[in-house]
C-alpha cells in the first residue's frame, strides 16, 4: 500500500566499462534513489562520511536511497573523481557504455547505473527509515526468482544495446526497487521504524485497519483494541516504533491517500474527504493545508499543471 502510493521514475544514466585504476564521486541529489548493479568484475561503494565501504561483486545490487553522496572504486584507496568530470573528459554521448580508468583492460569492471526519482511530494516514515545504502547479493536474490529475474532482464538489455533497450530498462527499474525493497526487508532485522512496526503482530493489525479503512471514524481507543492493547501500552509503544503518535500516523495516511486523489481523479473535495474518513470538505482543506501547506485546490491545480 506505502509503496503503491510513490511516484517513481524510472532513470537509466549509463552502462560502463571501467579498467582499473579508476574512482568515481557520486554527488548528492534530491528526491532520489540511486542503484547500480555489477555486471561483471567488482568495486567499493562508500557512502559520504567516512562510514564503511561495501565490497560488490559480479551480480550484486546496490540501493543508495536518499540521493546521498557516494563513492564507487575499484579499491578502497584509489582517488576518486567528481562523475560529472569522467563523463566530459570521456566524450561521454549517453549512446553505448562510458568507458573510464586506467590500462588494466583485462579486468573490466562493467555496471547498470541509474535512478529512481520520487514524486515531489512523496513522503512517508518508511522511506525516511531507509539506511544509507542497502545491497542485494546475488546469493540472496538468486531464491527469489522474481528479483533474479529482473535483474537477469536488466542486465541482458543493457549488454544487448538494442533499439528501445533504455525504455525497457527504465520500465523494469521501477519493478525492480519495489522487489529489492521486499527482499531487504524480509531479510532484515528492525529495531525501529515501520518495518519493526509490521513485524510486530499488534502494532501490525493497528497499521492494516489505518490503511484498509481510513474513512471509518477511527479512535485511539478502537486502535489500541483492535491490537489487542491497553490505550496506553498502545500509544507508547507506536510512538516509539513509529515515530509519531497513532492518531497522527492516521492523520498522516489520509492525507497521504487525498493527495493522491487530487493529482489522479476530478472527484470533488466533499468526495474525497468521505473516502478518506473526514466528515466535510471544510475539515479536509483544514487539515490538508496544515500538513501539506497549500490548500487541496492549489495542490490539484499545481499538480496537474505538472509544477
Amino acid at each position: 500500500d506505502i509503496l503503491g502510493a510513490v511516484k517513481l521514475q524510472g532513470m537509466l544514466y549509463f552502462t560502463t566499462e571501467f579498467t582499473p585504476p579508476w574512482g568515481l564521486r557520486v554527488p548528492a541529489h534530491e528526491r532520489v534513489v540511486r542503484f547500480h548493479l555489477v555486471t561483471r568484475g567488482g568495486l567499493w561503494v562508500a557512502p559520504a562520511g567516512g562510514q564503511t565501504a561495501a565490497r560488490l561483486d559480479g551480480g550484486d545490487l546496490v540501493l543508495v536511497p536518499h540521493g546521498a553522496e557516494h563513492t564507487l572504486a575499484d579499491a578502497p584507496d584509489t582517488p576518486c573523481v567528481e562523475i560529472d568530470r569522467v563523463v566530459q573528459d570521456s566524450g561521454f554521448t549517453g549512446r553505448g557504455a562510458l568507458v573510464y580508468g586506467g590500462p588494466d583492460t583485462g579486468n573490466p569492471t562493467r555496471m547498470v547505473c541509474g535512478h529512481f526519482a520520487l514524486g515531489r511530494d512523496v513522503e512517508h516514515p518508511f522511506l525516511d527509515g531507509l539506511p544509507p545504502l542497502i545491497v542485494i547479493r546475488r546469493d540472496d536474490y538468486e531464491e527469489h526468482s522474481r528479483l533474479e529475474g529482473v535483474l537477469r532482464f536488466i542486465a541482458h538489455e543493457a549488454a544487448a544495446g538494442q533499439p528501445g533497450s533504455d525504455a525497457v530498462i527504465q520500465r523494469l527499474s521501477e519493478v525492480l526497487f519495489i522487489q529489492a525493497l521486499r527482499l531487504w526487508a524480509a531479510r532484515s532485522s528492525h529495531d525501529a521504524g515501520l518495518l519493526a512496526a509490521l513485524a510486530d503482530p499488534q502494532l501490525a493489525r493497528s497499521l492494516a485497519l489505518i490503511h484498509e479503512r481510513p474513512r471509518d471514524a477511527l479512535s485511539l481507543d478502537g486502535l489500541a483494541a483492535h491490537a489487542g492493547l491497553s490505550r496506553t501500552v498502545f500509544a507508547d509503544r507506536f510512538r516509539r516504533v513509529v515515530g509519531m503518535p497513532p492518531m497522527q500516523y492516521l492523520s498522516f495516511w489520509r492525507i497521504q491517500r487525498a493527495r493522491r486523489l487530487l493529482a489522479e481523479t476530478d472527484l470533488t473535495l466533499s468526495a474525497i474527504a468521505e473516502r478518506v474518513g473526514y466528515e466535510s470538505a471544510p475539515s479536509l482543506h483544514r487539515t490538508f493545508t496544515r500538513w501539506v501547506g497549500e490548500s487541496p485546490g492549489s495542490y490539484r491545480v499545481r499538480n496537474r499543471a505538472g509544477g
